[in-house]
């Protein structure tokens, strides 16, 4: 029978009247189910009854039931449970991973409640989101595969299923394997113009640390005054994406030394001596004050946005890293040596890492360029001539004479 709106007579009158609750009722393995649904609307009420069988069947299999109330929240609820549970036992950068990501699924799908999430919707909120722009101006760019795909993988954990259980004829979008590029010369002239002429009171000393370390933003963010030895010139890098990365030791060229002491004094000025355990560069109060030196700025992004978007250039943070270890690469730097300085732990992974650039390929063959000479004599212009079988080199008949 599945829903339906029992009917009763009215004591008084003796008149018939249609209940405005609907009703469940089925029946399984031999036993008969029924009980209201307490609403008023079918499809909420069709929502509660298909639950009811779920959690009749998996209780028949021995399996976990879940809550009605769990398939007609809405999403904005999910959400909000999910981030608060989530602020417990896991880092600030995941955190605001988590915030920045349910931002847009609040946004475009926050009023539909968890049973409406069916695979037409899901499909209509990638189309809209890959429609989007990121930035402004010549900088801008639409919003890319990986990011919508993080999004919907952030949704379908608040719900509390994998993707592939919730909506399994919609694959996940095709992702770039490409991991980034180095920047040119001249786009990296760009940026460090765009950012010397930006608001923000460190982008542009942040920016520089990332081409001059081959550092990761998040060891930027996270860096200590007492992880930075001028008297060795070193620093040490603190927590990494990796074991290895995570305590490697780089040294400090000039360029890189005299940031960092720029940086500590811009510490000293605006909240007196500088303690060990204070963050380089400090979370903010509001918009452009920093204003706790015991806590790191939890994200970069306004101000590297605002970077980007005035050089116009295209690239991510991580390319600076890129940039880095290919001026390495390109300077003949041991393996090991780049290893250690950018913290990898796999040779394939450096691989990866080091894309020389086009014009230092150009180059380099050069060197490997051959005489034009046979048998000790320089062939004459047009004395060469190809077969038309690939694999064989032809000398002409007039060579040598």
């Amino acid at each position: 029978m599945a829903v339906y709106r029992p009917k009763y007579r009215d004591k008084q009158t003796g008149e018939l009247i249609e209940s405005q609750i609907w009703w469940y009722e089925f029946t399984f393995a031999g036993k008969r189910h029924r009980d209201s649904t307490k609403q008023t609307l079918k499809t909420l009420a069709a929502e509660v009854e298909k639950d009811e069988r779920r959690k009749v069947e998996r209780a028949y299999a021995g399996l976990p039931t879940e809550a009605r109330a769990q398939r007609i929240r809405a999403v904005s609820e999910a959400l909000k449970t999910y981030q608060q549970g989530y602020e417990t036992g896991h880092r600030e950068k995941s955190v605001s991973w988590v915030k920045e990501r349910a931002k847009h699924i609040e946004r475009l799908l926050g009023g539909a409640i968890l049973p409406d999430l069916n695979e037409s919707r899901i499909r209509a909120y990638i189309k809209a989101r890959l429609a989007e722009k990121v930035g402004k101006g010549e900088g801008a760019r639409t919003v890319g595969n990986r990011t919508v795909n993080m999004e919907l993988l952030c949704l379908s954990r608040a719900i509390g299923h994998t993707w592939r259980e919730l909506w399994p004829g919609v694959p996940k979008l095709e992702e770039r394997e490409d991991i980034g590029r180095a920047l040119a010369p001249e786009e990296e002239s760009a940026l460090l113009k765009a950012a010397a002429a930006n608001s923000s009171p460190f982008i542009d000393r942040f920016i520089r640390i990332g081409l001059t370390s081959a550092m990761r933003a998040g060891e930027i963010r996270t860096l200590q005054v007492g992880r930075v030895n001028f008297a060795d010139r070193t620093l040490t890098v603190g927590r990494s994406k990796s074991k290895r990365g995570s305590g490697r030791v780089i040294p400090l060229n000039g360029d890189l030394c005299e940031l960092l002491a720029a940086q500590v004094a811009w510490l000293e000025e605006k909240f007196g001596p500088v303690q060990p355990q204070w963050y380089l560069f400090p979370t903010f109060g509001d918009v452009r004050k920093p204003n706790d030196p015991t806590r790191p700025v939890t994200t970069i992004k306004s101000a590297w946005e605002g970077v980007r978007t005035a050089a116009g250039v295209g690239c991510r943070f991580h390319d600076l890293r890129h940039t880095a270890i290919t001026k390495l690469a390109e300077q003949g730097v041991p393996d090991s040596t780049m290893k250690a300085l950018a913290g990898h732990v796999h040779e394939k992974m450096l691989e990866r890492y080091s894309h020389i650039r086009m014009a230092a390929k150009r180059e380099a063959v050069e060197a490997l360029a051959l005489p034009k000479v046979v048998n000790a004599k320089v062939l004459p212009e047009g004395s060469l001539k190809v077969s038309r079988k690939p694999h064989l080199f032809i000398l002409s008949k007039t060579a040598g004479k």
